[in-house]
């Protein structure tokens, strides 16, 4: 047989081969084939945003700055995170470990009050119209301390300027919430091509820390009812508001009267709440293939499951009055309640996850998630959670059934060998 036919019967298979290769990538835009075993690596940006609706958030001051003052008009916006993920992919089947870091959604509101605020009876007398602290309010150990009704000083009237004669600066306040969630994944998921709805299990950890904190300032002033005593004595901070002397000067807040610089304190309140939940749990994770275009696919994802959650919550409140005068003293006064918690906790989330191959091991990703969770701490319905016949008495309950949706896009780049 002439050499060129021994030529073409031993170049023709790897043609023919070669035909079929080129044939079956038309529907696709990578060039080759994966093949039955790969990893597959990426990252994703995340930009995401949280509600903020609470059924018991807490009320701080009564009067005209009351929904200035408070969590009622707390607004994240969307804040940026970042996703990393890895997977294995044989047999018809993936094993992937996620990481998502939702980033620190934060609120922050500052201003000045309209009005003084007043601490006890006053606001029947020079403070009337005022914003002032109560039984119904936070800072209730300052309002004990200084109420005639409560056992405080019946002698005067106590509370922030400006008041009568005396032109101080008004208050300010700041209002702040901080969220940080933190989530990390383990699944293995079908990947069957005959199959509809791929079907998988994982594990999963979610970390959620939370701070409120809500602090006013301003200059004391103490009018007199019968004999002064210039200003909250620290007699009455601890045995009728229940607050320990926490550093300073044992000698509680004094107005001008009492002070040597003449000035009168210098009053910073802070009522503050913390909590963290760590849940661990089990999930089920769902997929289905919504479209498939050369390549191109775009998946439906569900995943939900029950969690343990642990929690750890607080709710402290601090008062710091310092003279403004040179060599001037400071006195802080505070109390801290702490409460843990084992809670079933719920999470779940619904999605759409698009890949658009770049090359033959590169791909743009992007998609939108959104995730429910219940069965957590929020700091800012702690506040609620300590009761009790007496400020010297009372105990703190955490509040555990809070839920919150986060929602929002993510876009990055796989890589897959």
């Amino acid at each position: 047989m002439p050499r060129i036919k021994w030529l073409t019967l031993a170049v023709a298979p790897f043609l023919l081969a070669l035909s079929s290769a080129k044939t079956s990538a038309q529907d696709s835009l990578y060039s080759i084939a994966e093949p039955a075993s790969f990893f597959s690596a990426g990252a994703q940006y995340l930009f995401t945003t949280r509600d903020t609706n609470f059924v018991s958030p807490g009320v701080f001051v009564a009067g005209p700055d009351s929904a200035s003052v408070g969590f009622g008009a707390a607004d994240f916006g969307y804040k940026s995170g970042v996703q990393a993920f890895l997977g294995y992919h044989s047999d018809g089947v993936r094993i992937e470990a996620i990481f998502s870091d939702y980033g620190a959604w934060n609120f922050l509101n500052t201003g000045t009050l309209t009005t003084g605020l007043v601490f006890d009876e006053g606001i029947t007398g020079p403070w009337a119209g005022a914003n002032q602290i109560n039984l119904t309010t936070g800072f209730e150990s300052l309002h004990a301390s200084a109420s005639a009704g409560m056992g405080g000083d019946a002698d005067e009237f106590e509370g922030l300027g400006p008041v009568g004669g005396f032109a101080d600066d008004l208050p300010t306040y700041s209002v702040l919430y901080r969220s940080i969630m933190q989530s990390y994944e383990v699944n293995v998921v079908t990947e069957d091509p005959e199959a509809r709805v791929q079907i998988g299990l994982g594990y999963r950890h979610i970390n959620l820390d939370e701070i409120a904190s809500v602090g006013i300032e301003g200059s004391l002033r103490a009018l007199t009812v019968a004999a002064p005593n210039g200003g909250i004595s620290h007699n009455s901070l601890i045995t009728f508001g229940g607050l320990t002397h926490v550093a300073g000067t044992a000698n509680g807040f004094e107005d001008e009267t009492s002070n040597a610089s003449t000035l009168p304190d210098t009053l910073q309140m802070f009522h503050d709440a913390r909590t963290s939940n760590s849940l661990n749990g089990a999930q089920v994770v769902l997929s289905e293939q919504f479209m498939y275009w050369k390549g191109w696919t775009i998946d439906g994802i569900a995943k939900a499951g029950a969690y343990h959650n642990q929690v750890k919550a607080s709710v402290s409140e601090t008062y710091i009055g310092t003279d403004p005068g040179p060599g001037g003293d400071s006195s802080t006064y505070g109390r801290t309640f702490t409460d843990t918690k084992s809670q079933l906790a719920f999470a779940g989330s619904v999605g759409l996850q698009s890949n658009f191959p770049l090359s033959d091991h590169w791909s743009l990703i992007s998609g939108y998630e959104l995730t429910y969770i219940y069965g957590v701490a929020l700091s800012p319905e702690q506040y609620a959670g300590v009761t009790g016949p007496t400020f010297v008495t009372r105990t703190f309950n955490a509040d555990t059934h809070g839920e919150i949706i986060a929602h929002g896009g993510n876009a990055g780049l796989q890589f897959s060998y």
